[in-house]
């Protein structure tokens, strides 16, 4: 009974659109779900009785002068309401939502009133009379057309920092859903890791990384590794050259204090949409498919099949973005790139996808990969593109670094006459 992101929309909406006040000025404070709304909602009430212009500077002194501006999350989340904001003129469509949530809460505590026995049911049901229902708007053809040609103008949501990656997909886009597969110790969690490092430290998304294999320890030696460009067996082995660590302390507070990144072991769908509810990211990852259990499953088939369509089901509610990273069946000819066909346990994994995106590690599965101890020329990876409701498939070279878990394009220098 909320709609976090509706309520952002109208916030966001009022500042950077006029036209947007005059309409939000219908709700009350109290019909906002998060109390950091409901505080900045009052804010802006208050600069509108006192006839003040509202923008980010008149918003945030009013809420400094209210001493209410850090513990709505500063200027910085002030910011974020203004850059996610779909589209400024549908505020309507997104008072409606909240208004209907607010009013679902407020019969919902009605009836608990009446259960518990502080209300009589009559006048229970008088005051949910009173109460006018909301129906939560249908976008008409003609407003999704607009909408969509009006968001075309930016591409999709969300693009990768591998340029290469970007000219094959565009880019994700919000309730995507994108499949990693390979077989076994091909990379597929360095590539992820990588990705999630590209997303939160380099983009300032909010992300998520579910792991059902590692621990939160060797993921945060793998961010590190990635970083400072130090051998993740150097974290094993307890080697470090002298100043190391103190450099690396510092690295760690920058990132702590700038990326919006949670590690969470997980061991279940559950565990998962507890993560999501309680951190609101943009983007997940979980590492990997087949390590998830589930309860009353008969078959591994069964489980992967219902905990996928259970992934598709969140990343479409929520409107966000998921890569899923599933193993493949063993390869018992030994030495070929890996195919769609070879995603284990469910054909469910295929369909479901937007993207599915498998990674050949070709040196690796020839067993040629000697002692990397840092400063060996990189391995080649391959990620060949086998799925793309949207454009095109394909095959991208990389290179990688696995004693830094650091996959990355290719350099190319200008030759200078």
């Amino acid at each position: 009974m909320k709609s976090v992101q509706a309520e952002r929309a109208i916030l966001g909406s009022c500042l950077i659109d006029k036209t947007s006040i005059d309409v939000a000025v219908n709700l009350e404070y109290d019909d906002f779900y998060s109390t950091a709304h409901q505080e900045i909602f009052k804010s802006i009430s208050n600069l509108i009785k006192r006839n003040t212009a509202i923008d980010l500077i008149t918003l945030t002194e009013q809420l400094k002068n209210e001493n209410k501006l850090e513990s709505i999350g500063g200027v910085s989340y002030l910011t974020l309401l203004m850059n996610t904001v779909p589209v400024a003129a549908n505020v309507e469509y997104y008072i409606k939502i909240v208004k209907q949530k607010s009013n679902q809460r407020k019969i919902f505590t009605i009836l608990e009133n009446v259960k518990s026995g502080k209300l009589d049911i009559q006048k229970g049901l008088n005051e949910i009379s009173q109460i006018q229902i909301c129906e939560t708007p249908e976008e008409d053809l003609k407003t999704l057309l607009k909408n969509t040609i009006l968001k075309s103008d930016k591409g999709v949501a969300y693009k990768f920092k591998i340029p290469k990656l970007n000219k094959y997909l565009g880019g994700v886009d919000k309730g995507e859903l994108i499949t990693i597969g390979g077989f076994t110790s091909q990379g597929k969690s360095s590539f992820v890791c990588q990705l999630a490092i590209d997303f939160a430290g380099h983009s300032k998304k909010r992300v998520l990384y579910c792991s059902s294999e590692m621990t939160p320890m060797e993921l945060s030696r793998r961010i590190l590794s990635n970083e400072m460009d130090k051998n993740i067996m150097d974290f094993r082995s307890g080697y470090f050259q002298q100043g190391e660590k103190e450099a690396m302390t510092k690295v760690a507070e920058t990132i702590g204090d700038e990326w919006d990144l949670n590690i969470k072991k997980v061991s279940t769908i559950e565990d998962i949409k507890k993560y999501i509810n309680k951190y609101n990211p943009e983007i997940v990852f979980v590492d990997y498919l087949q390590n998830l259990d589930r309860r009353g499953a008969r078959s591994d088939y069964e489980r992967v099949t219902n905990n996928i369509k259970d992934l598709q089901g969140i990343t479409l509610d929520k409107e966000i973005v998921t890569f899923v990273v599933s193993q493949l069946s063993r390869n018992k000819e030994r030495i070929r790139p890996p195919r769609m066909t070879d995603l284990r346990d469910s054909g469910r994994i295929e369909e479901v996808s937007n993207i599915v995106m498998l990674i050949y590690w070709e040196n690796r599965l020839k067993e040629k990969i000697g002692i990397r101890k840092g400063g060996e020329p990189a391995e080649e990876i391959e990620i060949r593109i086998t799925k793309n409701r949207d454009g095109t498939i394909g095959n991208i070279e990389l290179e990688f670094y696995p004693e830094y878990s650091k996959i990355r394009e290719e350099e190319k220098y200008e030759i200078e006459y």
